[in-house]
């Protein structure tokens, strides 16, 4: 048995293996070069998809702007009924681009262009740009292709250089009634558009998006 032991005792020391490259793990199992490629897949993705996400991020900045003049023709029509003056929204173009102000009725009368013009009716703030908080989004419409006009109308909208289509003004009411002007407010991008129809009668309000590839406008 001694002998035994000093034998074993004396025997050289035994070498291990080199383990297999599957071998080099973390805690739960995944190897270096599968982390590595995890990373490189996940760089190609992100790469992939910034374009999606860029024009998303634009999508929802032009929707913004949309909803952003319906909410507040919809307050100038409550301020217009609480009041019992009209409230309004002037719009003007310039070098810069289309702005609006909001104004009210001085005088009993309504508001008229002319006298907002000469501070018979009163400008309580403005001149307002969408580019201020939400470019590139302004008032306007995409370049290079004819854009049909909201339904109930039928054809095409023939002047695109005025985003504003309230009748020969751009001048948007609400009275103290309840009614309002009735036309269409648009809004772009660029490339995403959106008409902001006032319905005068009733002062209604409804947000389209001009679908490009369908060529159809949409609630």
């Amino acid at each position: 048995m001694r002998a035994a032991r000093e034998t074993h005792a004396g025997a050289a020391p035994t070498r291990l293996a080199p383990a297999p490259p599957h071998a080099y793990r973390d805690a739960r199992g995944i190897t270096l070069i599968e982390v590595v490629a995890s990373i490189a897949l996940g760089a190609m993705l992100l790469l992939a998809t910034a374009p999606a996400f860029a024009t998303l991020r634009a999508a929802g900045r032009t929707a913004a702007a949309a909803r952003e003049i319906a909410v507040t023709l919809q307050a100038l029509r409550w301020q217009s009924v609480a009041t019992g003056q009209s409230h309004g929204l002037s719009f003007g173009v310039d070098s810069i681009g289309w702005s609006w102000r909001v104004v009210r009725d001085g005088n009993g009368n309504g508001l008229r262009t002319s006298e907002v013009r000469d501070g018979t009716d009163r400008t309580l703030s403005g001149p307002h740009r969408l580019e201020e908080r939400l470019a590139p989004v302004r008032l306007g419409f995409p370049t290079g292709t004819p854009i049909p006009e909201i339904p109930p109308r039928t054809g095409t909208i023939a002047d695109l250089a005025d985003p504003v289509h309230f009748g020969r003004s751009d001048l948007v009411s609400l009275s103290p009634v309840g009614t309002a002007s009735s036309g269409t407010i648009y809004v772009t991008d660029g490339r995403e558009l959106y008409g902001i129809v006032l319905f005068g009668p009733t002062a209604r309000l409804r947000v389209w998006r001009y679908d490009g590839r369908s060529g159809d406008w949409k609630l």
